[in-house]
């Protein structure tokens, strides 16, 4: 039980870290699209700080932790679903390069986050926990591929305004 709660505490303060990166980083970017996805991530970011400490709560008295625990963390786990494609990137070119940085240092995050709960995964015995681990990395995933296609678009606007295609 010592490992899972010292995933949890180690898992706890990186989505604690996530949610106030992302806080402050909605406040620089001039997109209002980019804004609505780190706000949104943020939220999510701290949902997910909520549902660690229920599982902490609940290992530290030894209380068995069950894949239903994930339930109601997953009926709102993501709002990227529901979002539409719109102009990710506008304003100036200074500003657009700031944009496409915080959403490159967001990818990396919820990539970093990814890894953690996968590793975490394959590291515990417990089945019930291992497919708990199992499922954030999913979630943290799925925000991954978010941040990756609204990058993708951001870095084509970005290249289109400046009249420059890479032949890659």
């Amino acid at each position: 039980m010592e490992k899972i709660i010292g995933i949890l505490r180690f898992a706890l303060m990186r989505e604690i870290e996530g949610r106030e990166f992302y806080k402050e980083k909605a406040k620089k970017v001039s997109s209002k699209d980019i804004k609505d996805i780190l706000e949104g991530l943020a939220n999510m970011e701290n949902d997910h700080v909520h549902f660690i400490e229920g599982l902490m709560k609940k290992a530290q008295n030894n209380i068995e932790i069950t894949i239903e625990d994930t339930e109601v963390a997953m009926a709102k786990s993501d709002f990227f679903e529901e979002r539409e494609k719109s102009e990710t990137v506008t304003g100036t070119l200074d500003e657009m390069a700031n944009d496409l940085a915080i959403l490159r240092m967001a990818y990396l995050i919820e990539e970093d986050f990814e890894k953690f709960y996968r590793q975490s995964a394959e590291k515990v015995a417990d089945e019930e926990m291992k497919k708990i681990l199992n499922i954030l990395a999913t979630w943290e995933e799925g925000h991954k591929k978010v941040l990756l296609d609204a990058y993708d678009e951001a870095r084509k606007t970005y290249w289109n305004q400046q009249g420059f295609e890479p032949l890659f």
